[in-house]
């Protein structure tokens, strides 16, 4: 049985939009964590723990490489990782409550073959 991955969004965001999508998770949605990426590094820094309009600003300022969000919307969890890209800002969004059902179902399925 083949089980299919949740569902991956990768789209470009102009300032406009990227501006719309902070305010949304300000107001509308329950911020579980924010990650930023300095420019040039390999990983993250977690130790770094910004405020929701700091990340917003540093990303549109260039100053750094990227920026992950976490929050909670609609019952679901999502994690939105967003980095500088020459047309704006690219979004890869993927909802971990998808995920772990997916994970969840194919540890199932492990354990039914066992």
């Amino acid at each position: 049985m083949t089980i299919a991955p949740p569902p991956v969004h990768d789209v470009i965001l102009d300032e406009d939009t990227l501006a719309q999508l902070f305010f949304d998770v300000g107001h509308a949605a329950e911020l579980i964590g924010i990650t930023l990426k300095q420019l040039g590094a390999r990983q993250a820094a977690p130790a770094l723990t910004p405020s929701l309009d700091e990340a917003y600003r540093a990303l549109v300022d260039r100053t750094i490489g990227g920026v992950q969000l976490r929050y909670r919307f609609a019952g679901e969890e999502w994690c939105d990782t967003l980095f500088r890209a020459p047309a704006g800002v690219r979004l890869i969004r993927i909802s971990h409550t998808a995920a772990l059902a997916v994970d969840d179902q194919a540890s199932r399925n492990d354990a039914a073959r066992s």
